[in-house]
This record gives C-alpha cells, structure tokens and sequence, in this order.
C-alpha cells in the first residue's frame, strides 16, 4: 500500500497527515513515505481493523440480509450479483469479478503484483474462487496474460491500479457483469467478497458515487465513494443496482483509518469507473477468450 501526505491530492495540507492505502487483506505496509505520514488511531469501540475506512456507520450487509431488504429472489440476486469471489494470489487476498465473459476477471492490479512488478503468485498460487449453485468452484489466473493500468500500481496514480485477466478456463453456472457507464453522482452497489485478515465474508451495500477526483488521459476516472470497506475488498466490483459493473474499488484516502467518520474529502474510499483504457482493456481479453475457447 502506499501512504502520502494530503498534498498529494492537490489540496493545501492540513496539520495532519492523510493515510493513503491499498486494500489488500495482508496488512497495512508504508511504501517511501516518513513516519510522519502515517497516522494509526486508536479502533473506536467497533474495534475496527486499522484499514477499515467506515463513513458514518458500517451499512454492508450480507447477501441474505440485502436480498431481504430489497425484495429480491434467489434467481435475482445471482443474476445482479453472482460474479464476484475471491482472488487469492500469493500471500494477498482481494476481491475479483467475471466481466463479460465466465472466464475474464476484474480486479485491482495490486492484488495481482507485488510493489516490484512481479506476479504474486502463479498456476495454483494465484486463482479465482466462488460458489455457484451450490458449487464451489477454483481456476487459476493466468496472470502472464494480464492487460493492467500498471504492473507495478504501488509507484503509479492510482488511476492505473486496474487489471483484466483470462482465467484458465470457465467459471460454470455464473452470469458475467457486463460493463457500464457510471453517473457521478449516483447510486452504486459495492459487492466485496473478503475481509481483513483474508476471511472469505460476501457482502453488498447500497452507497453512492459522491465526486470524480482524477480524470486520466485513458480516459479512467477515480471517483469518490461513501462505501464502507476494509482489507480484502480491493478490487470490488461497484455495481449498479441492477448488477451492470460501473468499476472497481481500489483504496481509501483518510487522517484517521480504523476510526467512522463522515464523508469528507479527508476520509473517503475511491474506485475506478469502467470507462476507457479499462473498458478496451475488459473488450480486449474477452475477445481473446472468446477466440480461444472457440478453437478448443
């Protein structure tokens, strides 16, 4: 993860230094930054993991509980929202999609590379995990193949933290995403498959995309969140109600993780819209896939 001080996101830099992270499910590590950058608090009486960044109170419900609260049947929510699991690579453990096809996975690039630029993890060191009807289903990822914003994401704005992959081979009875257009501002889902510490934990929470905060030339926009979320949720799919993939969850910027507090542009999460580079990049591997599979 990296941690850099509240100037780094074009503002005048207050008294306190601002955390800035990655989500990943295997601790909080600061990377070139002094000490002074990182400001650890005290949980509140939540006890929250220090990479919790929770706005107001923590809203995330499991997936029995949001299907009760919004009336949907078991068919609708694998439809909307079946294509999210775990990504385990290496020692990380994040949070992946199927997007446009049931063998191409979305997820942050940190998930997949190390700080140095190299795979986590490979073959069955590096796969992709999810339960569908009553299944439970592993493939690895063929991270060799990866088309990403950044194979080293820990040293790049962190509009670049994207990665799309090909599986090797399908995930069977799961309805792939397909991507769309995100509305800044509007209303999101965020589908996460992990918690800290790397515990497997499903949950969806309705939230909203509040501002854009990075426009890249590629045509990616980072956009400001008032989602709930912790390590393990990098690479989340943010939703749309009816289950279209709008982009992917990242990382938080905040003066105090570990603490609730309200929205602010000092204490946010922030993923990444499914727009540009991203998008040729998720039209790319399916393609790819597609024509593979095909000649089998």
């Amino acid at each position: 993860m990296r941690v850099r001080g509240f100037g780094d996101l074009g503002g005048k830099a207050p008294v306190r230094a601002m955390t800035v992270a990655l989500m990943l499910a295997c601790g909080i590590v600061a990377y070139s930054a002094p000490a002074a950058a990182v400001e650890r608090k005290a949980s509140t009486s939540a006890n929250l993991p220090s990479s919790a960044i929770i706005i107001d109170r923590d809203d995330r419900l499991s997936r029995d509980d949001y299907s009760r609260v919004a009336g949907l049947s078991p068919a609708a929510m694998a439809s909307r929202f079946g294509a999210t699991g775990v990504v385990r690579c290496g020692s990380a453990v994040g949070t992946g999609q199927l997007v446009g096809a049931n063998n191409v996975l979305v997820t942050a690039s940190h998930v997949l590379f190390t700080p140095g630029g190299e795979p986590r993890g490979r073959g069955a060191n590096c796969t992709f995990e999810t339960t569908a009807g009553g299944n439970r289903q592993k493939v690895s990822v063929d991270v060799d193949k990866v088309v990403c914003g950044a194979r080293e994401p820990y040293g790049q704005p962190a509009v670049k933290d994207w990665a799309v992959v090909p599986l090797a081979g399908p995930v069977k009875g799961v309805k792939p995403y397909m991507p769309g257009t995100m509305q800044v501002p509007g209303n999101i889902v965020l589908a996460a498959a992990a918690r800290s510490g790397g515990q497997e934990d499903y949950s969806l929470q309705s939230c909203q995309a509040r501002k854009v905060t990075t426009t890249a030339s590629s045509g990616v926009r980072e956009v400001a969140i008032d989602c709930d979320a912790e390590g393990g949720v990098s690479g989340a799919a943010m939703l749309s109600p009816d289950g279209v993939f709008l982009g992917l969850y990242v990382g938080f910027r905040s003066a105090h993780p570990g603490k609730v507090g309200p929205f602010s542009m000092s204490h946010y999460n922030f993923g990444l819209s499914a727009d540009g580079a991203l998008r040729e990049a998720i039209t790319e591997v399916v393609t790819r896939a597609r024509t593979l599979s095909a000649s089998r």
